[in-house]
């Protein structure tokens, strides 16, 4: 092996004759090393190129949604629980992070269950109150102001009667949180109307408060096809709305607003 004899000699020699170069070169090829052993164990510990989308666990019940993380290999985490009618019940609601964010492994996956049974609330009497204080009032009480149906009074915006489902309800009578109530407002002038509030840019919840606000009723509601999900519907934003807002457009109250909805930015933009 006269070649690495070679070699070797030749370094040894240079090393006599410039030790200090020499000794950097050592230091700077130490270091290099040093740096790749380490990226290389941080890339192990990170898992670095291992991330994967997170399924989308809406809709599944516990032992499916357990069932599938494992598969992806995630941990469920159980955060809260609402009650929501039209939604299977004992089925997951909501999670974060969203469906189709990457995520690695071992990540946890926080989920918002639909529960079996309701919560109950009793609704208050909120006859006799102004639109403004019945709204008060419902909300504190877990409840939503429903749709507005104005009749003849001597005063207006007065609650003259509470109903449920399209039936009169007694006070203390227990429902499930988060239910509409429909209230009767009296309307002294037929004349009298009030003007549409500007809605762009509100999530649907936000949408209906201020409708009621203004003494006006939520008419269609139509999502675009970003919407996808139940989950999607509860952060689209209002993006078009009919009749649109105006000084000199004059609404009578109880009239109707038609909103339609997206969760695709650029058209809130527009």
């Amino acid at each position: 092996m006269p070649e690495l004899k070679d070699t070797k000699n030749r370094w040894i020699i240079f090393y006599r004759k410039h030790p200090y170069l020499s000794n950097l070169l050592v230091a700077a090829v130490c270091f290099l090393l040093f740096l790749g052993i380490v990226s290389l164990s941080l890339s192990a510990f990170t898992r670095h190129g291992q991330s994967r989308p997170v399924p989308d666990f809406t809709g599944l019940s516990l032992a499916e949604a357990n069932a599938v993380a494992g598969e992806h290999e995630l941990e469920l985490i159980i955060t809260d629980s609402v009650f929501v009618n039209t939604r299977y019940h004992g089925t997951v609601f909501r999670q974060i992070p969203q469906p189709g964010a990457n995520v690695k492994k071992g990540r946890r996956i926080f989920v918002v269950i639909n529960s079996m049974q309701p919560r109950m609330v009793a609704v208050p009497n909120v006859v006799g109150y102004s639109l403004r204080q019945a709204k008060t009032v419902l909300t504190a009480s877990a409840l939503h102001v429903g749709r507005l149906n104005y009749v003849n009074d001597m005063a207006t915006n007065n609650v003259l009667g509470q109903k449920y489902r399209g039936r009169s309800i007694a006070p203390e009578t227990l429902v499930p949180a988060d239910s509409d109530i429909d209230l009767e407002i009296g309307k002294s002038n037929w004349n009298e109307g009030t003007l549409a509030p500007l809605l762009i840019g509100h999530t649907l919840v936000q949408a209906k408060d201020m409708l009621a606000e203004s003494s006006l009723n939520t008419g269609l509601v139509r999502f675009d096809q970003t919407v996808k999900n139940y989950s999607d519907s509860l952060l689209a934003k209002v993006y078009r709305q009919s009749p649109e807002v105006s000084e000199t457009e004059v609404l009578q109250l109880g009239a109707s607003v038609n909103l339609w909805l997206t969760i695709d930015e650029t058209k809130l933009d527009k």
